[in-house]
């Protein structure tokens, strides 16, 4: 097989070494066209996403480029990937100075476990602030994608950033997960108030001298999420029943109903 090689390469020197020059070429240009296209300002030139470009260079992440995210980890995915966008990147340069261009609809790569895993390890057990429990390895067992509570991390703006407690809360609903204080927050607990048989009744009245937003600041509307529907009590035989509920605790009515709200009905103030 060396003979073989030996013989040609001196029956044949220019052209071995022609092809020995291309072939070097052609690797040299593939790297830097590989390098030129993996940086975040040629994602920008094409990618017509302005809000999300301003805040990713805002975010913990800007040192961070597009491709470490939005391609599977691996240098075979990436040069799959770059093969695969090529036709994207023709049409864009091709059809927009067109009279009605076609719309080109690149697929949103959303980031793998396996990306963020580069960086960020799911051994952490508790977060930033320190108050709160959360066992990613565990959640990751559970079938849970990196963005399902961290979609907003990059992309969005400063205040999206941290996941929201409603999306926590889409799992932890007392059925899939549990729903108790403890099982996420470390400094929060139900209070001692909370516990008491009447409180549904009197937490109208407790409002005015315990600091609910200690606990239900994270959610603006958290009131209106009762106080938009009728109350339990209000849905069976209530228009019979009120008055004798009204007599017993005036001051429960009242904590949801002004006082002249019984003159629509009853026409003068019971």
């Amino acid at each position: 097989m060396l003979e073989k090689v030996r013989n040609f390469y001196e029956n044949n020197p220019k052209r071995v070494r022609l092809a020995l020059i291309a072939l070097v070429a052609v690797g040299v240009f593939s790297y830097a066209a590989l390098e030129f296209t993996s940086q975040p300002g040629f994602c920008y030139n094409c990618h017509e996403m302005h809000p999300a470009w301003n805040n990713w260079k805002s975010s913990v992440h800007a040192e961070v480029t597009c491709n470490s995210c939005h391609i599977k980890p691996g240098f075979f995915n990436l040069v799959f990937h770059k093969m695969a966008s090529y036709k994207e990147i023709i049409a864009h340069f091709t059809v927009q100075n067109k009279p009605n261009p076609p719309a080109i609809h690149a697929s949103e790569l959303e980031p793998e476990n396996g990306a963020c895993e580069q960086c960020h390890s799911m051994n952490r057990q508790f977060s930033f602030s320190g108050d709160l429990k959360v066992p990613h390895e565990l959640h990751i067992k559970k079938g849970l994608t990196c963005p399902t509570c961290h979609s907003r991390v990059v992309h969005g703006d400063p205040d999206q950033r941290k996941p929201k407690m409603e999306v926590c809360l889409t799992c932890h609903d007392g059925k899939k997960a549990p729903d108790e204080c403890g099982t996420c927050h470390t400094k929060k607990a139900v209070p001692e108030s909370h516990k008491q048989a009447n409180w549904f009744q009197v937490h109208g009245r407790m409002s005015k001298v315990i600091n609910c937003g200690k606990c239900h600041n994270w959610r603006p509307d958290w009131c209106m999420q009762c106080h938009k529907k009728k109350p339990q009590s209000h849905l069976t035989m209530w228009r019979t029943n009120h008055g004798q509920r009204a007599k017993a605790d005036r001051k429960g009515c009242n904590a949801c109903h002004k006082t002249e709200f019984c003159l629509r009905c009853h026409g003068i103030q019971p």
